[in-house]
């Protein structure tokens, strides 16, 4: 076949082609982030106890899209290594069983949540009137999951060829969309109907088919990226099992940070829903924070994997320079910002002054390992796509379950919340550190 449209990453400067893959996706994170608070501020409006339910939901919705990010990732490693090995044919025949891989996993598990949403949420500690407002958003949320996943995996492999700009548009306007959709259907304005809470959720649900849509259209009209009717039969398994070589232990490192956090959010709810609520609007106004960092993981990836795969061993060390330098820099500069200016941030979203407190703590306490944290990121993406899945799985139990959870676990006991807020800037300090030293050790010195 002909080689799709993208970049070839193995040329160029080293620090203009990341930013050239990090641009178009710092601009469809900040997006999707930034309406994601703005339609935290419209829940806010319906009530606490919504917020509540929402940040409730995080872990389980995280879940899922840890299993779908998994599979993207490990199908986006193996498509980038191809890439710089020049090889189209197994190129197109991974992006087709990619995708079947993540449909049909992703389908099993929404039918699996549907069913289970009531046990669920009350062993992580919901009550039940805020276990009615988790129904709603769910029950339109869990079919639409494999919408949200099949445009992160069509996104992945689009990114994997080099071409980050068209999933980075696609993106941005599906996240405007959303947003527009947001106030009609939340609050029932222009003669929409009110849903409220479930309202949030057919808006996300809305602009994900179309997002979907449009991205498996270039997949398939314009890339030629996926096998026919027949000729997709063959070599599923192959694929599954190279996909699968990374992705599972992907899978596994992202499941480590959804059920933490369900643990987390338990430890929270004993001190009430509004600690929950402050929790989960610190959490947003955080990911808004360090989106750039989140950007930058997802284009570390296909540089690595296509150099990596080009024999390109400096152009990988250049390029993981660059990445943790600039995580160092912008980590100090949103913690700066979030010390200067947190609780003006958390009074946009919601006005209870428990709420306040809460999400105000946590953007002084956590943001001093940000920094950190995104050499984290930068060290995980950069094994994955090395095709060495295992050491980011291992650091990942270890932040949540060797260092995290047991220290927030002692820190609640001792400071209350405060002491959950200080554990995870430790966990996120000392697995930063560790992450850089064995990246260095196994790669760049190997």
């Amino acid at each position: 076949m002909n080689k799709p449209r993208g970049q070839d990453l193995t040329q160029g400067d080293v620090a203009r082609r990341l930013f050239g893959l990090t641009a178009p996706m710092m601009i469809a994170v900040s997006s999707s982030i930034v309406v994601q608070m703005i339609e935290v501020g419209f829940i806010g409006q319906l009530g606490t106890d919504q917020l509540a339910a929402v940040t409730f939901t995080f872990p389980v919705t995280m879940m899922l899209n840890s299993v779908a990010l998994g599979i993207s990732i490990g199908t986006s490693s193996v498509i980038a290594r191809r890439v710089g090995g020049g090889d189209w044919e197994a190129v197109k025949r991974l992006t087709t069983h990619g995708i079947l891989l993540v449909f049909v996993v992703l389908s099993a598990l929404a039918l699996i949540g549907m069913a289970t949403i009531e046990p669920t949420f009350r062993a992580i500690g919901a009550t039940p009137t805020v276990i009615e407002h988790i129904e709603g958003y769910l029950l339109i949320y869990y079919p639409g999951t494999v919408l949200f996943t099949l445009t992160m995996v069509a996104g992945s492999v689009m990114r994997a060829t080099g071409d980050a700009r068209l999933p980075g548009l696609v993106m941005t306007l599906g996240a405007v969309f959303n947003l527009m959709l947001d106030p009609l259907l939340i609050f029932g304005w222009l003669g929409a109907p009110r849903l409220e809470l479930a309202g949030a959720a057919a808006a996300m649900v809305i602009s994900r088919l179309a997002m979907s849509g449009v991205l498996m259209y270039f997949v398939i009209a314009r890339m030629d990226l996926l096998l026919g009717a027949v000729a997709w039969r063959r070599g599923v398994v192959a694929s599954a099992r190279e996909i699968f070589h990374v992705g599972l232990p992907a899978m596994a490192t992202q499941l480590i940070g959804p059920i933490s956090g369900a643990i987390i959010t338990r430890l929270l709810a004993h001190h009430g829903h509004e600690v929950v609520a402050g929790f989960g609007v610190a959490g947003r106004i955080e990911a808004v924070a360090v989106m750039l960092l989140f950007a930058l993981s997802g284009s570390i990836g296909p540089f690595v994997g296509q150099n990596f795969g080009a024999g390109a061993s400096d152009r990988v060390r250049q390029g993981m320079a660059v990445a943790y330098r600039f995580c160092l820099g912008w980590g100090g500069f949103a913690c700066i910002v979030l010390w200067l200016g947190a609780g003006e941030l958390v009074v946009l979203v919601d006005d209870n002054p428990t709420v306040i407190e809460v999400a105000s703590r946590y953007l002084v306490v956590v943001p001093v390992s940000y920094g950190l944290w995104g050499v984290l990121m930068m060290s995980s993406a950069a094994f994955n796509s090395l095709g060495k899945p295992l050491p980011s799985t291992i650091m990942a139990a270890t932040r949540m379950f060797g260092i995290y959870v047991p220290l927030a676990w002692l820190g609640d006991t001792m400071f209350g919340y405060t002491g959950i807020f200080l554990a995870t800037a430790v966990a996120n300090m000392i697995m930063g550190l560790w992450s850089w030293q064995w990246l260095a050790r196994t790669y760049f010195r190997a």
